[in-house]
């Protein structure tokens, strides 16, 4: 009964009417979808400056103790990497415009959407700024580790585990590879599933509130 009074009510309301519920509607969904957003954005960006800071920590001792001299170059250069990683969120957090009383709803919306765009654009190019940089990093560093009895250098887990055979350097790269390539798979999936739907929505708001004007 209840189904049936509210589909009268939408029949007989005016275009007008139609409009402003559909507004309501959609920013009420877009609201629920921005807070869901904005905390997967916070966890991830704690997630991956927790683990870049652990990284550069680790690399550098990699850099101090290991003597093989192409891997002692790609712990430097994955300590760089890891500290370039941790600005980059930085810097994609602080391009999100701090939230303004005196802002119309309408530049609110603008706002968000230009930092949805940044996120989408972020995560597009993981490739080139996220996964190609430390799988060179892995490459040499792998490549680099020889018998440390060529360099009078003794270690507990470093004689436990080197030399490494060559057939399984490869095999771990190629699991490198693997695992990097379903990383840039999600992020893509996350781009298309999760970030343009809101991105359209935030459009259909805007679209929905110029109608009213």
């Amino acid at each position: 009964m209840l189904e049936k009074q509210l589909k009268n009510i939408w029949r007989n309301s005016s275009k007008a009417e139609r409009i402003k519920f559909e507004t309501s509607r959609l920013m009420i969904d877009l609201n629920r979808k921005m807070n869901r957003f904005e905390n997967a954005i916070r966890f991830r960006d704690m997630r991956e400056t927790g683990a870049s800071i652990l990284g550069i920590f680790l690399f550098g001792y990699f850099t101090y103790e290991i003597p093989f001299v192409l891997t002692k170059a790609a712990s430097f250069f994955g300590m760089i990497w890891f500290a370039y990683v941790i600005y980059r969120f930085r810097a994609a957090r602080k391009q999100k415009h701090p939230s303004n009383l005196s802002s119309t709803f309408r530049e609110q919306l603008q706002n968000q959407k230009e930092y949805l765009l940044q996120q989408a654009r972020l995560l597009d190019t993981v490739f080139y700024w996220y996964l190609l940089p430390p799988f060179i990093v892995n490459i040499l560093f792998v490549i680099g580790l020889g018998d440390p009895k060529d360099y009078g250098w003794s270690n507990i887990l470093a004689n436990e585990l080197l030399p490494i055979p060559l057939i399984n350097k490869i095999v771990y790269l190629i699991f490198i590879a693997v695992l990097y390539a379903g990383i840039l798979w999600l992020n893509k999936r996350t781009v298309k599933k999760d970030l343009k739907p809101v991105i359209n929505d935030i459009e259909r708001v805007l679209q929905q509130l110029e109608s009213e004007n």
